[in-house]
């Protein structure tokens, strides 16, 4: 073996051996808070939340669907409006925080849920 080959095999193991530098412990942003609806019409609601302290990028919504958590939207802001909604339907939602890259935060957990129903649809004029 070469005197290069050799030197670069020790240096490999020296680097392998080398103690590694616990991670900085990732602190999650704490919950936002719940979620509040407003303007409820048939088809579409505005909701609102406090933000978390800590250093928050942006939030990101669930609904819970037949029991079941699933992603809904992204936004950078504290409150969302829901479009598209069935009429007298009952919804349920909840956000979580994700931390700014480059902190030692991590994403929070998800908000207390806020669970409300859409107005029923407006009676059809009829001839």
């Amino acid at each position: 073996m070469s005197r290069l080959a050799v030197l670069a095999l020790a240096v490999l193991l020296a680097t392998l051996a080398a103690p590694v530098a616990p991670a900085a412990a990732v602190v999650p942003l704490p919950a936002p808070g719940q979620p509040v609806a407003s303007q409820v019409t048939a088809t579409g609601a505005v909701l609102t939340w406090t933000r978390p302290d800590g250093p928050v990028w942006r939030y990101s919504m669930k609904q819970l669907v037949d029991g079941e958590w699933q992603g809904y939207a992204s936004m950078p802001f504290t409150s969302f409006t829901l479009a598209g909604l069935t009429p007298d339907t009952e919804y349920t939602f909840a956000v979580y925080a994700a931390a700014l890259y480059g902190t030692d935060y991590g994403t929070s957990p998800l908000s207390e849920p806020v669970t409300f129903r859409t107005l029923p649809a407006p009676p059809v004029d009829q001839p």
